[in-house]
């Protein structure tokens, strides 16, 4: 924790505009990220880009501002942008260093700062923790330095085009899929235009909503799970559409809804995609996926011949474990999957475009259902508690959730990687961590069954509110 108050969590600083988030504490996060990373790396080229929340392109341009006073030769983005092809263009144009300005998929009164490397990946503890090390031993001077500095508009530059030219290039060399009628929900947020035009341009039929860049995001958070997507899912149900994507608020993360299994989150994605693209010669090593994801990808991989890697939550562990060598796809629950041949972060217009080629080729349930016919239906439920100080409380009650996990079954193993997690013979599951992007505590559970995922997850879910209520 910095003399702010904030600090890097499981992806860039987030907090309430107005309280945590000022132009005062984006100021010092700008002017220590730029300290720390002259010093570390060099920085001679620096992309800031926003997304279409309240105040972000404000933000940007304090950012730039910044980066400026430091001498370095900055670019902000001519309008909302999905943090992946921040990503994707600080590859291809070699900057040093980005900033994004973005809360993701929190709901409307919540901004933050992403940092990402030059090598297109967040940036990782070691860097965040560095930056939070600057905060602290160098506030006075600054302080001082950000008051000074005069705020002016950086140079843009339009990276949509030449993303979305550089994607549909990469899937019409290997899709050839049949026309489909596809609704696209970019949930008012930063993938307008982005995810619909690139599958216009692969020739699919096409219909945008919530495609005005809604600050309040309609009065909902910009996240596509079930509750905030339920009409898309409806219009595919009722035969209006074959399929819908939806992307959240900065587009790295994705959900589809196709006939046959309604809604699917990464949990039914990730399995289908790997099967695919192991079958194309994309994933030959390995995949990766986080502690709060499915095993049923440990299933499909096992049959393929191919390791799993168990990382903590975060993409930017994902990408580590590609960036040693021993991953070629990964992705976590909360909808965000990579790949080591695109980019070190999570693409959620990328994978909604590959969604689209995959129902409209092969088909999406049907790929599903050879795989749960030969491994199992996996049954799933996450339970959110809200907690300050949330890692530390699932610290602190380590000890007792251990002995009550120890009597829910045949115990395989314990994994603390991220929080508590027991592993059980019957291909069960239970997980309890303190989120790293607000101030919750999330508990996970997968089973064969709904039965069981509820006799794992209800104990835990009690000794965490009995804990909270004191």
């Amino acid at each position: 924790m910095s003399k702010l108050g904030l600090r890097f969590g499981t992806d860039g600083v987030r907090g309430i505009i107005g309280e945590t988030i000022t132009d005062l504490t984006v100021a010092i996060i700008a002017e220590a990220t730029l300290r720390y990373w002259y010093r570390r790396y060099g920085v001679s080229k620096v992309l800031v880009g926003y997304d279409t929340r309240f105040m972000s392109k404000d933000f940007a341009t304090i950012i730039a501002s910044i980066a400026r006073e430091h001498g370095a030769d900055v670019n902000v983005v001519s309008g909302p942008t999905p943090t992946p092809v921040i990503s994707w263009a600080v590859l291809k144009h070699r900057f040093n260093l980005a900033f994004q300005v973005t809360a993701s998929h929190n709901p409307p009164r919540y901004n933050g700062v992403k940092v990402i490397g030059g090598d297109g990946a967040p940036a990782r503890p070691e860097d965040t923790n560095g930056i939070e090390g600057v905060i602290n031993s160098e506030y006075d001077d600054i302080l001082r330095s950000v008051r000074d500095i005069e705020y002016a508009r950086a140079p843009s530059i339009n990276i949509r085009d030449e993303y979305i030219d550089s994607i549909t290039s990469w899937f019409s060399a290997r899709f050839k899929p049949r026309r489909l009628r596809v609704l696209v929900d970019p949930l008012h947020g930063a993938a307008v235009g982005y995810t619909a035009e690139a599958l216009r341009r692969l020739g699919f039929e096409v219909t945008e909503v919530n495609s005005d860049q809604d600050p309040n995001f309609g009065g909902k958070a910009p996240n596509p799970e079930y509750e905030y997507i339920k009409d898309d899912v409806d219009a595919v149900v009722n035969g209006r559409f074959d399929m819908a994507i939806a992307n959240d608020g900065d587009g790295d993360r994705v959900a589809m809804v196709v006939k046959g299994l309604g809604h699917l989150d990464a949990n039914r994605i990730i399995p289908v995609f790997l099967r695919v693209l192991w079958g194309l010669g994309m994933v030959k090593r390995g995949v990766a996926r986080t502690v709060a994801t499915t095993h049923l990808i440990d299933d499909v991989a096992a049959s393929l011949g191919i390791k799993v890697v168990e990382t903590p939550v975060g993409i930017k562990y994902i990408v580590d474990a590609m960036n040693r060598g021993e991953a070629d796809i990964g992705g976590e629950e909360s909808g965000g999957l990579a790949y080591s041949w695109h980019i070190p972060e999570k693409d959620g217009v990328y994978s909604g475009v590959m969604g689209a080629c995959i129902e409209a080729s092969e088909g999406i349930s049907k790929i599903y259902g050879e795989l749960t016919s030969r491994f199992g239906e996996r049954r799933f439920r996450r339970v959110d508690i809200k907690a300050n100080d949330a890692k530390a409380l699932v610290n602190r009650l380590s000890q007792e959730l251990k002995r009550a996990m120890v009597n829910m079954g045949e115990l395989d193993r314990f994994i603390e990687i991220d929080g508590l997690k027991a592993v059980y013979r019957d291909k069960s599951w239970v997980l309890v961590r303190g989120s790293g992007t607000e101030p919750v505590i999330r508990i996970y559970s997968e089973a064969l069954s709904d039965g069981r995922v509820n006799d794992l997850i209800e104990p835990v879910v009690s000794i965490i509110n009995r804990a909270i209520a004191g």
